[in-house]
């Protein structure tokens, strides 16, 4: 459905796909409620597909964050000065694509396997060639995806929204406030601002690397991104649980830490760091 960059490690519309329409309405669907319900979900697409959806033109710079390589050879392109532009590039209007293993070559207009790209119209070749990738090629796949994500999202507020804010709503942010982590964080079962273990766990988890934290927020919520309204947006809790040979425990679904009652900074450190790193799979609690 999707195609991986690895340049860039964000995802784009496959040109071709053996997948229904449908599956695109239902990731556009998916895409809105999570505005709708103020979750953060890991869908890595390009700035490109917010402003698509915001209906705003994309152009080259959209492209280079999706595709940097080949969009610093087109860069190259624009300012190379010399006149032996066609016998360098040896370019026509025309774009290769990869079909189940077979090398399909598309004309980017009429005839354009026939007209050599040179200084004259090279920027006309970049503009077509970004607009087939990011526009032509994927029209259809884009616009069932539009649609469910207009099921959920298509009001008069949409439009007030720039890219970058709902892109924001969709995958979060890395705007962090530690600090506001823990002001906001509430506590159950007999735990408070002021217990021990309470005062062991902060004072432990504010000396942590910045890596580690951002493991503790997978471990703990699904993801290392933040909402847009920032970290007092994710509402932790933290209760009692278990005994000190225990490791703690996360509850994803509602941002919930099983915290056994440690005696010391370096047991609550070791055991923290263990649950973190090796969250992978369920637990019976």
């Amino acid at each position: 459905m999707f195609h991986y960059y690895e340049d860039s490690r964000l995802i784009w519309f496959s040109e071709i796909s053996l997948e229904d329409q449908v599956m695109y309405y239902l990731i556009g669907l998916l895409c809105g409620l999570a505005i709708y319900n103020f979750t953060i979900i890991n869908l890595p697409f390009p700035l490109a597909l917010y402003k698509k959806l915001l209906g705003e033109n994309v152009d080259l710079m959209d492209f280079k964050e999706l595709n940097p390589t080949v969009a610093r050879s087109f860069e190259n392109m624009l300012e190379y000065a010399d006149h032996d532009f066609e016998d360098v590039f040896t370019l026509c209007f025309e774009v290769s694509i990869d079909v189940f293993g077979t090398t399909k070559t598309v004309p980017l207009k009429p005839n354009g396997s026939n007209i050599s790209v040179t200084q004259e119209n090279r920027a006309e070749f970049i503009d077509l060639y970004v607009g087939y990738f990011l526009n032509v090629s994927v029209h259809e796949h884009f616009e069932s995806f539009k649609q469910g994500f207009h099921k959920v999202c298509g009001n008069n507020i949409l439009p007030l929204f720039h890219p970058q804010e709902l892109q924001a709503m969709v995958t979060g942010n890395e705007d962090y406030d530690w600090g506001d982590l823990e002001r906001t964080c509430t506590y159950k079962g007999g735990y408070s601002a002021t217990d021990p273990t309470i005062l062991l766990f902060w004072e432990v988890f504010h000396i942590l690397s910045l890596l580690e934290k951002k493991q503790f927020l997978v471990f703990l919520t699904g993801s290392d991104r933040i909402p847009i309204l920032g970290m007092k947006a994710l509402k932790i809790i933290i209760q009692p649980a278990g005994n000190e040979k225990h490791l703690p425990v996360a509850h994803t679904c509602f941002n919930l830490l099983d915290l056994p009652r440690y005696q010391t900074s370096e047991r609550l450190k070791y055991k923290l760091t263990q649950a973190i790193q090796h969250n992978h799979g369920f637990s019976l609690v």
